[in-house]
């Protein structure tokens, strides 16, 4: 019998060092996404940025003992806050789940030097990681090139097709930090790309993924909303005044969206779309 989602969260932050509601929360978030994939224990899994792991040590605890995860990240160890992706690679790693998980940052999954030999892995997985990518070109070819690697391609992002009103201000604090990337700001924040899902699928499918799942996960009260709502913020205003390229008209919308954001009394996450792919 399969615990329920919020007993496994409760031991997975137990076992993986982690503390604290608001973690317990993120990790039941990742939990509803593993159950959507169906990940099956025992499996070998490559997750492509892993971030600082919560996915991660969600997906060893699914495994069990028998598993294995690679983790792997293109920022480099002393990225992230409050804890730096260094930090909680030796927090996951010296825990109790530590010996069914391995984490390198700094990677570059296209570089010729970073590749896998034909079905290494069972599973490949993306999760709340796509719009970090710097295009959809760059999704395109990762796609690709991991296609050898694993028969089964697992994927999940933020939906920006909105279905209630309270998730407006997290579609708002991410359209508004997209549109900056566009004029490409010194500062690395965490959307580059929005991705939608019919896109996602596209990119997919010419591939040679063929999606077999498809859905949508619904986790309100995850952290994340009132993340980017903050940081949007807090630190855009300075930031969109100081790019010499864009148009005042557009750096006046783009300003008011953002005073709009704090008028606003309720924040849910958007929902997460979430499929499931079969290399053709």
């Amino acid at each position: 019998m399969v615990k329920d989602t919020g007993l496994r969260a409760e031991e997975t932050v137990f076992l993986s060092g982690l503390s604290g509601d608001i973690m317990r929360g993120e990790i039941e978030h990742r939990f509803r996404i593993i159950d959507f994939w169906k990940i099956r224990e025992g499996s070998r899994i490559l997750e492509i940025g892993c971030g600082q792991g919560e996915t991660t040590a969600a997906l060893a605890y699914t495994v069990g003992e028998r598993g294995f995860i690679y983790g792997v990240d293109v920022a480099d160890e002393n990225y992230g806050e409050p804890e730096t992706l260094g930090r909680a690679r030796e927090r996951l790693m010296t825990s109790s789940l530590g010996s069914r998980i391995n984490m390198d940052f700094g990677v570059n999954i296209l570089s010729d030097d970073f590749d896998f030999e034909e079905n290494s892995f069972d599973y490949i997985i993306l999760s709340h990681c796509l719009w970090y990518l710097a295009s959809e070109k760059e999704l395109r070819n990762i796609l690709l090139k991991i296609r050898p690697w694993g028969r089964n391609l697992c994927i999940a992002e933020w939906n920006p097709e909105i279905t209630d009103i309270a998730q407006y201000p997290h579609f708002l604090a991410a359209n508004i930090q997209a549109v900056c990337e566009s004029y490409h700001i010194s500062d690395h924040f965490n959307i580059r790309t929005m991705f939608y899902p019919e896109e996602i699928e596209s990119i997919a499918g010419s591939c040679g993924w063929d999606i077999v799942k498809r859905g949508d996960i619904y986790s309100p009260d995850v952290q994340d909303a009132l993340w980017e709502t903050d940081i949007v913020r807090e630190i855009f205003p300075s930031k969109i005044r100081g790019i010499r390229n864009m148009p005042d008209k557009l750096k006046r919308l783009l300003l008011m969206q953002i005073n709009s954001l704090e008028q606003i009394q309720r924040v849910d996450a958007m929902s997460v779309y979430a499929m499931v792919a079969e290399r053709i």
